[in-house]
């Protein structure tokens, strides 16, 4: 009788262990599943962090830097510039800087399109780092909101601006305004700028007090949006950091 029992408690105890043991390898199994899809959206998320990183550097850095350059200098020297020396110089930059300032706008879309998937399926709630979904949220409900409501004000300013343009009743600024697609199209894809049309539309502005204004306003407009992005470049590289840190352990 005693066999029997010590029998079937060793039977028993091996059936718990192999259930155990079962359980374990399928818990670790789990567990590097969670880990190995964890370690798939860093990787997305570093990845969108380099192009951004490109994206300032190639385009968007030296375009906004050029434009503020200028604003500020117009802003400041309107009455008293030399507007031949200002349209040549104008006319050299890259970027389209002359027709950005009076009649566009510099857009803002950061290459970060797996970050907002991760933020839209649910994603980031996967990621175990507290510190990296606290920098992810901050970078897009912060940071990157604050850039884009600036940037919203320079395109409504730039609509009033152009809405008070269409009703003047001025055959010498509708003159001036006539502008060739092919005139365009250089300006925008070849850089080759018409510095003697500079020359007339800021003779032109130069006369009008809405002019003034709008550079006055849009250029203090610029001044928050430059610190926003260095707000938001900054939580960039802590993430960045972060997310480097994280793979690097893993």
């Amino acid at each position: 009788m005693k066999n029997i029992l010590a029998r079937g408690g060793i039977e028993f105890l091996a059936v718990l262990l192999g259930i155990s043991g079962s359980l374990w390898i399928d818990g670790n199994q789990e567990n590097r599943k969670k880990k190995e899809h964890q370690d798939i959206i860093l990787e997305s998320i570093y990845n969108d962090i380099i192009q951004t990183e490109k994206f300032f550097k190639e385009s968007r850095d030296p375009a906004f830097r050029a434009d503020s350059i200028w604003m500020d200098y117009l802003s400041n020297n309107w009455d008293n510039m030399n507007v031949d020396s200002v349209a040549i110089a104008i006319s050299n930059e890259s970027y389209a800087v002359f027709h950005t300032l009076f009649f566009d706008f510099r857009e803002f879309h950061p290459p970060l399109s797996s970050i907002e998937m991760i933020m839209q399926d649910g994603s980031l709630k996967e990621i175990n780092n507290i510190e990296i979904r606290k920098k992810i949220n901050k970078l897009f409900k912060t940071d990157l909101g604050f850039v884009l409501k600036n940037i919203q004000g320079e395109v409504d300013m730039q609509i009033n601006f152009r809405n008070t343009l269409v009703n003047q009743d001025d055959s010498k600024l509708e003159k001036i305004l006539s502008i060739s697609h092919e005139e365009l199209r250089e300006s925008e894809y070849n850089n080759i700028e018409n510095y003697s049309r500079f020359i007339e539309v800021l003779q032109y502005f130069q006369t009008k007090d809405y002019a003034k204004t709008y550079l006055n306003l849009k250029n203090r407009n610029r001044y928050h949006i430059m610190n926003y992005i260095e707000d938001f470049k900054e939580t960039l590289q802590e993430l960045k950091t972060l997310v480097g840190k994280e793979l690097a352990n893993s």
